[in-house]
Parts: C-alpha cells; structure tokens; sequence
C-alpha cells in the first residue's frame, strides 16, 4: 500500500515539475520519498526542482547513493569536478565509508516471507535525519552582516518624474478643452450639424404579421451545392449630387397633413395594412362634409385602390371634384386630378386584361391629360409621375415611361423621392436590364434603408440574375426589417431552391405558412411547397399541399399541379376527377388530360376492355401531343397492345418509344414483346440492358428481368 502511494505522490509530483510548478512539486516529491527513499526518478526529478544549489546537491549525494552507477548522477558529479566524498565534505555530511581490503564479504540478506515488503528501519531514519538537516540549513535566517536602514528621502530623479507627468497631463486637459470648445462652435453656427445630432429621426414602423416561429438563418449542415457567398467588400455605387448627404430620410407625405389620424392611416396603408386604413378614412371623409378638405378624399381613394376597388376610388375623386368650388385652393385641384390619374391608370391595366381595349385607350388618354395638368399646376405631387409612367408601360414605352419618372426626379423636392426610385428600377426589371434595376434598389435604400420595395427588388433581381446566394443575403437582410414576412421567407425559399439546398427551403416556406391560411400569398406558398415535395420525390405532400391551395382559390391552375402530382402519388380517384374537371377548360391541353387518362386507365387495367379504351384515348389525342410526350404515348400504346397480343404493332410503338429516349422500363417491355415473339435473343439482349443498369436506378421490374434472362440462358 506505501508503495502505491509512493508511486502515485512520485507520479503527481513529475506532472507538477514538467508543468512548471516546482513548489507543488517539491512537496508532493518530498512526501513520497518519505514512503521511498530508494527512488531513483524520485531523488533526479526533486534536483530538478531544488530551490538553491546545496539543496540540488543534497538531492545529487542521495541519488548516488542510492545508485552509484547512476548516469545522470555521474555526469553531474563529473560536471562539478568533485568526487562523492568532496561532495558530502561540502556538504557537511558523513563521508562514505572507504571499502576495506580485508572486510569479509556481506551476509546476504535472509529471504523475506512473503507479503508486503517492509524497507530497513536503519536507512529510513538516516534519511530522515538528512533531510532534517537539509530542511533546517534552508529554513535558517540569512546572515551575511549586513545592516538596514529606512528610506527617508526620494530616489534619485523621482521628483523629475513626477514633474514631467504633472506637464502631459495639464498639456492633454488644455487640447481637450480646445476641441470642445471648438465643436460647440461649430455646431452652434452650422444648422446641418445640428440636424445631424438634434434633430428627431425617423423610426421605420415594422410590419405586423401573425405570430411566426423563432427564425433561425442556420439550423444545420445540409449538402449544397453551390454554398451562400460571404460578404466581400466591394465599392459602393455613386450616388447622384441631387440626392442630399448626410440627413437621409423616407420620403415625406406632401401635401403635408395636418390630421394625427390620417398621418397614422397613411403609414398603415404604406404597410399594405388596408382593412385597417378604410374605416379611418372614411370616417375622416364625412367629417368634412360641411368644411370641405380633399385630403381624405384622396386617401381614401387610394385605400380603396389597393383593395382592388378601383371604381369606387375613381367615383370618391369624382364627388371631391365636384366640391372644388366650395373652398378654392390653387393645391385642391392639382391633388384631385393626380389621384384619379392614379386610379384611372390601374382601371386601364384591368381593361386591357379583360381586353376591353376601347376603354383602356380612353382611360390612359385621361390619365395623361389629369398627370399633366396636375404637374402644371404643382410639380411636387409624385402621384403625376407615377401615373404617367405607369401608362406609357402599359403599352410597352418604357423610353417615355422612365422619362416621365426622371421628369419628376429632376424636381428638386422629389430627387430624394424613394417611391419614384424604386418605380424607375422596376421599369429596368421589365426590360431585363437587371444591373440598372439593382442600382435603382441600392439608391432607395441609400435614402431610405428600411424601403420594402426596394428590398425586394433587389431579392428579385439576384433571382433573375441567377445568384441564389445573394439572393439568400438579400432575403435575411429584408426579413431584419420586415420580420415574420411571408413574402419575406417565401423569396428565401425560392433563393434556397435554387441553391439546390432543399432542407432549408422547405423550412422557409414553412415559416411562410406558419401564419395560417389567411394571407393573400398562402395558396403561392403552398404550390412553392408542393414543387419542392415533388422534386423529392413526396408527391402525397405534394398533393396534399395543392389540395390545401385548390381549396383557397379555386384556380384550375392549381387544379391541374394537384392532378398531376395525385397521379405520381398513386392516388387515381383524385387524378381522374380533376383531368374530367379540366376537360375544355383551357387550362391544359386536352390532349394532355385524355393522355394520362389513358395512362391511369393502362395502369388499372383489370381486362381487355381497359386496354381498348385506353387505346381510343391515345388515338384521339396523339395527333395535339407535344414532341416531348409523343415517346411517353408510344409507350403506352406499346403496353395496351402488348397486353391484347397485337405484338407486331406493339413491337413498332415501342421502338419508336425508344428512338427518342431509352429507359429501363422502354427495353423491358421491348423484351417482354421479343420474347412473346420468340426472338429470345434479342429479349435477353434488353434484359441484360436493365440489369446493368438496375446497378444505378432501382427498377422494380429488374428481379423479372433476372429471372426471364436466366431462363432464356439456362433453354
């Protein structure tokens, strides 16, 4: 048991001294040579630690003592030019006693019993009593005759010192106060600094959203093939003298308004929070009923414009036209013919979509003459600009359209103006010139940091430029300001999506649903979803997702994704009542709904009668197929008569099939057909096709092919 914990203080004690620390090192060292004085590594490691040279040689004697062969012990001896007598001489030590000639030679020690052996009690007290002494040498006070003396004056060029720090430091005080007083001057006679560091700033207000889940930009490594980029610095874009520096601000409402309310309602419908804006708005109509004022005229109007209810806007600037005479103001009537201009351009767009072009050519003609002479008459008013831009697009001149928004950036109240910025760069967007769009974005934001649209303009523009990873950084820069953003996470989806890294994007759009069903872009969402399921092959969630999205809106479009994915799901009953829904709609081809109707009908087939009419399917619609599905009805039409025993014109459909692409399911109904034929050998030839390459793709068919390849071999 000594030994043991000898051998553990001995192991401690090495670890402390290779670490440094020789105090802890000596004692624990010390404690074990207590329980082992013959250590060699004990006695070597405790000279390595000693605190003085009588002690490093205390430790030398004792270790050659207990190994006088020992090397290191040698070698320092040797060092020393000393022999182990000089050395215990030095040391006031007894001496080792000389070996006589004559002294009979040494009784071997009886053997011990067995058991724990039990060290000679002589050389254990003479080893204590030596390292008593060697304790009691280090612990006696030092004597060298020297006297002390207090200290009773400064040390030689202190008082220098202190002088010379006593300067710095009234030197520095002096320069800071020079600074101080020199800023306040400046300050004081310079109103731009005083902006900068007084003046109040303006708060961007959030955009309020239903409750979403914590967003987090990482939650894990996934594969992907081209990684998000890191941010590198790059020069910023010039930035045009008109634009003011420094005091950068959103663009302000003109004509100012006085009212809290419609200040508030005004913000609201910037945040497109509409159903919030309109019963505010409309109650600030009625009351200037007796004291006319056209601000909440046209307000309102453009509330009810972003609703959608764009007669009813144009009718409220009508009725507040018809008002004008009742309190004349040279800004009533430039306000009221910039709003309809405004709502008159969106009700031409629609005219041209519903294609009720007369009306649209009548309305655009009015829009340009209100733009116009609200311009004459107050060249501040942004709405003019917008109108005029927006109608020139319509028809395609973007020349004139991006003129018209210069025309209004040129007004020296408006070079700021961000509305108009960010309507020039989707002008560029248009027309493919991405570059020019981005730049249009970077300005926006360089006015206006927190500007929704120009965010999102810039996400659009990495989409189309086809860098998903700026597109990634975009969207997370957009999603700081505008947090629980649908939009916001579906653009991040779509930007993952391109990135390939699909665990990611699907959990973007699931933070995009996140906020139910109730939001306008929730059925987008949900076939973003369903598209992403597919790729991965989950057709039932894809499907499911459709179904979700079919039932918010309705749209055949939707319709025919969910028909499509319910077919690749294996659900049957959903794909063959939506492709006899689609039938005539326009939507798809019918051409391509009698297709897969024929498909689910070859797929299904319990008898001949299947077989037939799946082959009438296929015949009424090959003529309008695609190129690209003509080789997929080949196949078909290959199976339905390879199942009625028509394998001659079974055997021509599918090699036409496979003319156009080959596939393992192609060459092994090729095979099946040869061999019904009897033309084994060239059977086996396809066969031995989709075994290769079951190595790579997991057929379903490839164990049948095993086993007609083996005997057709084996006949």
């Amino acid at each position: 048991m000594a030994s043991e914990q000898a051998k553990e203080l001995r192991r401690q004690g090495i670890a402390a001294a290779k670490a440094g620390q020789k105090d802890q090192a000596r004692q624990l060292l010390q404690q074990s040579l207590r329980l082992e004085p013959s250590s060699e590594a004990a006695w070597l490691w405790l000279m390595s630690v000693a605190r003085d040279q009588r002690e490093k040689l205390v430790c030398l004697y004792r270790l050659l003592q207990v190994n006088p062969n020992n090397e290191v012990g040698l070698k320092s001896l040797q060092s020393l030019g000393l022999t182990m007598a000089q050395l215990a001489e030095q040391l006031g030590l007894k001496p080792p006693a000389p070996a006589a000639a004559s002294a009979p030679a040494p009784t071997p020690p009886a053997p011990q019993a067995p058991g724990v052996p039990i060290p000679d009690a002589q050389r254990i007290a003479q080893a204590q009593s030596e390292l008593d002494a060697v304790v009691r040498d280090y612990l006696s006070p030092f004597d060298a005759g020297i006297t002390w003396a207090r200290k009773t004056g400064q040390r030689a060029g202190e008082r220098d010192v202190l002088v010379l720090r006593l300067y710095i430091a009234i030197g520095i005080a002096v320069l800071l106060i020079m600074l101080i007083g020199g800023g306040a001057l400046v300050v004081l006679n310079n109103p731009a600094a005083r902006a900068v560091l007084f003046a109040p700033t303006t708060t961007p207000s959030r955009t309020p959203m239903p409750p979403t889940q914590t967003y987090t930009p990482t939650p894990g490594q996934t594969p992907t093939p081209s990684p998000t980029p890191e941010l590198t610095y790059t020069p910023s874009p010039p930035v045009p003298p008109e634009i003011p520096r420094g005091v950068v601000q959103p663009t302000e409402i003109y004509p100012p308004v006085i009212e809290r309310s419609i200040r508030d309602a005004v913000a609201l419908l910037n945040q497109g929070q509409v159903e919030l804006v309109l019963p505010t708005l409309e109650f600030e109509v009625t009351l200037v009923a007796s004291d006319f004022n056209p601000n909440p005229y046209f307000y309102r109007a453009l509330a009810l414009a972003e609703d959608g209810q764009l007669d009813a806007a144009a009718a409220l600037l009508q009725s507040a036209e018809r008002r004008l005479p009742e309190k004349p103001n040279d800004n009533y009537a430039p306000l009221v013919n910039a709003g309809l201009a405004y709502v008159d351009v969106q009700r031409a767009a629609r005219a041209l979509d519903e294609g009720r072009r007369d009306e649209a050519r009548a309305l655009m003609t009015n829009v340009e003459d209100r733009a116009q002479s609200a311009i004459n008459r107050d060249a501040r008013l942004m709405w003019s600009y917008l109108a005029l831009a927006r109608r020139y697009a319509l028809v395609g001149d973007y020349n004139r359209a991006i003129g018209a928004l210069d025309r209004g950036l040129s007004v020296p109240e408006l070079a700021a103006n961000v509305y108009l910025i960010v309507e020039k760069g989707e002008l560029y967007f248009a027309q493919g010139e991405y570059d020019l769009a981005a730049y249009q974005a970077f300005l926006a934001l360089y006015i206006y940091t927190a500007a929704e649209q120009a965010h999102l303009l810039q996400i659009r523009v990495a989409l189309e430029q086809n860098k998903p990873g700026l597109a990634v950084l975009l969207a997370q820069g957009y999603l700081f300001y505008y947090p629980g953003s649908v939009l916001g996470y579906k653009l991040l989806g779509d930007a993952r999506v391109r990135e390939n890294n699909f665990d990611l994007a699907l959990e973007a759009y699931n933070q995009a649903l996140a906020g139910g069903d109730d939001h306008p872009l929730t059925p987008e969402v949900l076939a973003a979803r369903a598209a992403l399921y597919g790729r991965k092959g989950r057709y039932d969630l894809a499907r499911d997702d459709l179904t979700r999205a079919f039932a918010l809106t309705n749209d055949p479009a939707v319709q025919a994704l969910r028909m499509q994915a319910a077919y690749r799901a294996g659900n049957y009953r959903v794909a063959e009542d939506d492709a006899e829904a689609l039938l005539g709609a326009g939507v798809v081809p019918d051409a391509e709904i009698q297709l897969l109707q024929a498909r689910i009908l070859i797929d299904e087939a319990g008898d001949s009668a299947d077989f037939e009419q799946a082959l009438n399917l296929l015949n009424a619609a090959s003529t309008n197929l695609s190129g690209e599905l003509r080789p997929l009805a080949d196949e078909y039409r290959a199976r339905a008569l390879y199942n009625l025993g028509t394998y001659d014109d079974a055997l021509r459909a599918i090699t036409g099939a496979l003319s156009a692409a080959e596939t393992g399911s192609r060459h092994y109904l090729r095979g099946l057909i040869l061999e019904a034929q009897g033309e084994v050998e060239a059977a086996a030839r396809d066969y031995d096709w989709v075994l290769t390459w079951s190595q790579v793709y997991p057929y379903a068919f490839a164990p049948d092919a095993r086993r007609r390849l083996q005997a057709i071999r084996q006949s």
